[in-house]
């Protein structure tokens, strides 16, 4: 059995997951914590939610943790930057590894891993999710940032034709900001200011109006239309087959898709763009895989 964790800005997430049959993610253990929280507070927690999960493994031998983080981390040897430009200011320079391993005295058997969590839930995505058949597709994760892993054969790629900087989407330009920016919570927010002169919490808020309310319609208009102009180039010329769409924003699908799709339709792009089912545990799916070590190796 391997353990899949996704660890966040608010919390952390840990999954265990019988590699055989991924898809049946068995339970998942979740504690908020706050990325501004105290250090020690913070590690208790992560190891905490971590010891849970491997108590709940009865007889069954534990093979591995893979762990979903957010950038910017050092994913080879486990250890938070120094540089303070991380979510996680107060674990600047801690090896997070080493720390994991000292605490749950695990033994070398026992392998711990990172990776980016937008790619890890790409990986899942592929395994056992929307992309298993495609041999090249674009992950998205819509919240309070922009996520994309550009997937070939189930791996995520960040160099090659079509493929951006690091892989990544999210520090490009778009309009008179980043992409970042223009696809996250934060612009629900402001856009919605900018019309009615009020004040949203996030999409969630905005979509308890009635969905003919016109300016919930005009804003998702907007957005998704923005959406379509920004991917179709990387789309383009990436090839991609089909894309998935998960994170927060995405559960307000009905009221961006149709919009997204006839744009994309118009840019001459009619491929297949699916919402993500697996949703959350995506990542713990994917984070699960880097256990795998012919996986592993292909990153």
């Amino acid at each position: 059995m391997v353990l899949g964790v996704d660890i966040g800005g608010s919390h952390i997430s840990v999954a265990i997951i019988d590699e055989n049959v991924p898809n049946q993610v068995q339970n998942i253990y979740t504690m908020k914590i706050s990325n501004t929280s105290d250090s020690d507070l913070i590690l208790d927690s992560w190891i905490s939610a971590i010891e849970l999960a491997i108590d709940n493994l009865g007889n069954q031998k534990l093979k591995g943790i893979g762990i979903a983080m957010p950038g910017p981390f050092d994913y080879e040897k486990g250890v938070f930057p120094g540089n303070g430009e991380n979510k996680f200011q107060k674990l600047s320079n801690l090896n997070l590894k080493a720390h994991i391993i000292k605490k749950l005295n695990l033994q070398p058997s026992v392998s711990v891993r990172f990776y980016n969590d937008a790619a890890c839930f790409g990986i899942g995505e592929a395994w056992v999710g929307e992309l298993i058949s495609f041999n090249k597709a674009i992950a998205i994760t819509l919240g309070t940032g922009l996520g994309a892993t550009f997937l070939e054969k189930g791996i995520p790629t960040i160099e090659g034709k079509g493929v951006p900087l690091y892989g990544e989407l999210y520090h490009l330009p778009f309009g008179n900001d980043i992409a970042d920016t223009n696809f996250s919570t934060v612009w629900f927010q402001k856009r919605y200011k900018e019309i009615t002169n009020k004040e949203i919490s996030g999409v969630k808020e905005l979509i308890r109006f009635e969905k003919d309310n016109t300016v919930t319609s005009q804003i998702f208009k907007e957005f998704s239309e923005n959406l379509a102009i920004f991917l179709a180039p990387w789309l383009q010329d990436f090839e991609a087959e089909a894309v998935v769409i998960g994170g927060n924003i995405s559960n307000a699908w009905t009221f961006f898709i149709e919009s997204l799709i006839q744009t994309l339709n118009k840019l001459n792009i009619t491929i297949p763009i699916y919402k993500s089912t697996l949703r959350e545990s995506a990542a713990l799916i994917g984070a699960a895989r880097l256990i795998d070590n012919d996986f592993f190796k292909e990153l």
